[in-house]
């Protein structure tokens, strides 16, 4: 990770590992970006529609995931991007092995436990 004593200007995509098992990159106190990484079908099976008070900005960078937001399912594919605004349900299926990255705004970040004070 290369950084001044307050800014990160680069992080690896294996450096820290989500709550949510997803790859945290690089992050400020206003924004977040994700990697979700070879997510099956089988990992989204359950999940059930939920609320987040962040937006999320997505890209399908390769697979094919099921949005389901405000009634309406939404097919996304490679070269697909999506937004989820913050306060609204939605849920997704992953309907082939995805790799998506997304940003969230304001930042998801978490620090991995051994990072916490």
């Amino acid at each position: 990770m290369t950084q001044n004593k307050e800014r990160q200007y680069k992080v690896s995509r294996d450096a820290t590992a989500g709550w949510e098992g997803e790859h945290q990159l690089i992050h400020t106190q206003s924004s977040s970006m994700r990697l979700w990484e070879n997510e099956e079908p089988a990992d989204t099976a359950d999940k059930q529609p939920k609320t987040n008070d962040y937006d999320t900005l997505g890209y399908v960078i390769k697979g094919r995931v099921e949005l389901l937001i405000e009634g309406q399912t939404i097919d996304l594919r490679e070269g697909d991007s999506y937004l989820v605004p913050r306060g609204v349900e939605h849920t997704y299926r992953v309907a082939e092995t995805l790799t998506a990255v997304e940003v969230t705004t304001p930042s998801t970040y978490r620090p991995p436990s051994h990072e916490q004070g």
